[in-house]
């Protein structure tokens, strides 16, 4: 349940704080009063997304702390990686620069993850919610719940998913084998131009650089034979004239310390010569001229770059990996008949299974439906609708992952009437209290520890409108629920409530504030009186606002 909340600095509301126990809980107020700025605090504390305009005027943030007993969710905390506690504590702040911050048991969390853990804890249900509660899923989710077939829905999910996959994939053959005949000669012969080009064994570095040396060949090997005849030329060459100053001092070996490091620094550098003079000659016959090989070079490397630029390409290695994808998917053109035969052999059991799982779903959503009128119907007598009658219609649908059918209620109120479709022939009210007796039986079978009502009640009133308390405060009761908050303009409803809370606003003259306070004794009295006669509060309104309270 929600033990305690905190408010700070949202919207209107500079400073609030209620600790809550269990049973039913009412909220009211004037229209305009505030609620639904508690109830939009209380969703940002649910994971609801943050807006920067419900960041109010005494600071930078807005802060809401909850604290929750939930002890079933201990296993959601530990696969979650959050701290485990007695209690849930949930901590939002949404600054005014547009951030928001979460955090759960004091650690950091993420907006994903405080949503989850909201779904498990609260569920608030709201009049505009009338329409979406009739809708395909979420019919669907009260018969699976109210049916407990788990294993049923669990057979056919299965059978949905491996359906999918196998229609899948024939489509995507099929998609192949409506593309041009002629697609797999062409595939083939770019595997043979490339296959000719061999680009796994390529070196292109290395290829680029022999190019690039046979294209400058004649003025290499020109510049090679100068250099090397610079070098050892017999008159003339460098080494001539080192070898000649090595002998002018080499009769003078140890007369000068000085003189006798030059004296082998002039060896060192006849030898290093003598070496380099060996190298040029060497590089002299290497680097000759060879036409037959530049040709042979160019053409290759002519031949990878009309490639590159052909397949769309920026280097050799990408065209090895082209050359492997082709190969394979020529491999899967040309086992492609075969294939699609087994495709579709494969897609027809798959089909053929999942109607299997879909009509034993079907069937067991049907008697769970015929159970569900069993309990409403006399819910719906209490709500003064006792000529109510109803019953579910399963037209079947294209098969999805919520199934085969597309369930729809059928309803009347008047005796002798045909059954309708309920979203065409229910009034507004009337809706109203399906939805509340449909949410009293569901709370027996599952249901979120909190249940908040906004204002579901508009639009009834009288003797109705305190069937309509009696059965929130039977959903108070359930085994899986600790704590029903209802949003109510209604005197009745708010008589039944085990605790009531009045939302006001109040000003200073310069700025507004909302309020939540606690009501007891006679200021709960006075407050269910105005709700009843307005502001003119008369002895006699006094008086019946104690009788609702005390009937209650």
């Amino acid at each position: 349940m929600l033990r305690r909340i905190r408010i700070q600095n949202h919207a209107l509301i500079h400073e609030v704080e209620m600790t809550l126990e269990e049973g039913f809980h009412v909220f009211t107020g004037e229209t305009g009063s505030g609620k639904s700025i508690l109830l939009g605090a209380i969703g940002l504390l649910l994971g609801d997304r943050a807006d920067t305009s419900g960041v109010g005027l005494h600071g930078d943030r807005a802060i809401i702390e909850g604290e929750f007993v939930a002890p079933q969710l201990e296993d959601w905390l530990r696969d979650a990686d959050l701290p485990l506690a007695r209690s849930i504590s949930v901590r939002r702040e949404v600054l005014r620069n547009g951030r928001s911050r979460v955090f759960i048991n004091d650690a950091q969390a993420a907006v994903g993850q405080l949503k989850d853990l909201g779904s498990h804890l609260v569920h608030i249900h709201r009049q505009d919610d009338l329409g979406a509660s009739l809708e395909r899923p979420a019919l669907v989710r009260v018969l699976d719940l109210a049916g407990n077939h788990t294993s049923v829905k669990d057979a056919y999910d299965k059978a949905y998913a491996v359906w999918r996959e196998a229609k899948d994939a024939l489509q995507k053959l099929e998609a192949l084998m409506r593309a041009p005949s002629g697609d797999v000669d062409y595939l083939t012969h770019q595997i043979r131009e490339l296959q000719a080009l061999r680009p796994e064994d390529i070196d292109w570095e290395g290829l680029q650089a022999e190019l690039n040396s046979l294209q400058h060949a004649s003025a290499l090997h020109e510049g090679l034979q100068l250099a090397a005849l610079a070098c050892d030329a017999e008159d003339t060459g460098a080494l001539t004239h080192v070898e000649s100053a090595r002998r002018a001092l080499s009769s003078l070996e140890g007369v000068d310390a000085e003189v006798d490091e030059t004296l082998g620094r002039l060896a060192s550098v006849r030898i290093e010569l003598a070496d380099l003079a060996s190298t040029l000659h060497d590089l002299v016959e290497q680097k000759q001229p060879d036409p037959a090989r530049l040709t042979q070079l160019e053409a290759q490397h002519d031949a990878f770059m009309r490639a590159m630029r052909k397949h769309q390409v920026d280097r050799p290695e990408a065209l090895s990996e082209l050359l492997q994808r082709l190969t394979e998917q020529v491999h899967s053109l040309q086992g492609l008949e075969e294939a699609h035969q087994e495709a579709l052999t494969r897609e027809a059991q798959c089909r053929k299974d999942l109607h299997e799982a879909g009509t034993a779903l079907t069937a067991h959503r049907t008697e769970a439906g015929q159970r569900l009128v069993e309990d409403v119907l006399p819910l719906l007598g209490q709500l003064k609708m006792p000529h109510a009658d109803m019953a579910w219609k399963f037209p079947p649908c294209e098969a999805d992952a919520l199934g085969m059918d597309d369930p729809e209620i059928w309803f009347t109120t008047n005796p002798g009437s045909p059954l309708l479709p309920l979203v065409k022939v229910a009034s507004g009210g009337e809706r109203a209290r399906f939805m509340l007796a449909l949410k009293s039986v569901m709370a027996g079978i599952q249901s979120t520890p909190v249940v908040v009502l906004d204002e579901i009640d508009t639009g009834v009133s009288g003797e109705v409108a305190a069937h309509m308390g009696r059965a929130m405060k039977h959903i108070a009761m359930a085994a899986d629920t600790q704590q029903v908050l209802a949003v109510t303009h209604l005197p009745q409803v708010a008589a039944q409530a085990q605790h009531h809370w009045e939302v006001s606003k109040t000003t200073d003259g310069a700025s507004t504030y909302v309020n939540v306070c606690a009501l007891e004794g006679e200021p709960r009295r006075f407050a269910v009186a105005t709700m009843l006669s307005g502001d003119n509060v008369t002895e006699e309104a006094l008086g019946q606002a104690a009788k609702l309270i005390e009937a209650s």
